[in-house]
């Protein structure tokens, strides 16, 4: 583990023999302001590819349930977001003696090429991972106006 102690210009290091917490509270700010903020949600690894007529999408959503996932799909933009909950028990009769509880959240958005039709997509979980099949809008056509 590597620790990095944090010198404060207000507090030269001499003085930390003189305070008794001064060391502690240097190591603690330097712990602390040395760390990269962490997102409470992680993000949703994606595979996306384009067939004939269609896009799929590949997302790996580990220990999520099926009726935890929200997908929703506007015009190109797909949208996934998912919760993920799990409890491990060991027991030895009445006594606990192990447990462990987890729970994750993804979020993820993205644009596609084209808009999707969402009337016609289609979605499955297997085994963590969830498959979109996203079908093409097909391009509006121009039209010709007739002048009254």
């Amino acid at each position: 583990m590597t620790m990095f102690l944090a010198t404060h210009p207000s507090r030269p290091n001499a003085g930390y023999a003189r305070e008794p917490f001064g060391l502690l509270d240097a190591m603690v700010s330097g712990l602390l302001s040395e760390r990269p903020a962490r997102s409470a949600v992680s993000r949703v690894r994606l595979e996306v590819s384009e067939r004939d007529g269609s896009y799929e999408v590949r997302a790996e959503l580990p220990g999520a349930s099926k009726e935890a996932i929200s997908v929703e799909v506007d015009g190109a933009r797909v949208s996934i977001s998912a919760n993920a909950n799990a409890q491990s028990d060991k027991k030895d009769g009445d006594k606990l003696l192990y447990t462990e509880r987890h729970h994750d959240s993804f979020a993820r958005s993205f644009e596609l090429p084209q808009a999707v039709n969402s009337d016609a997509a289609q979605a499955t979980f297997e085994n963590g991972v969830l498959t979109l099949t996203l079908p093409k809008r097909d391009a509006p056509k121009a039209h010709r106006l007739t002048i009254q």
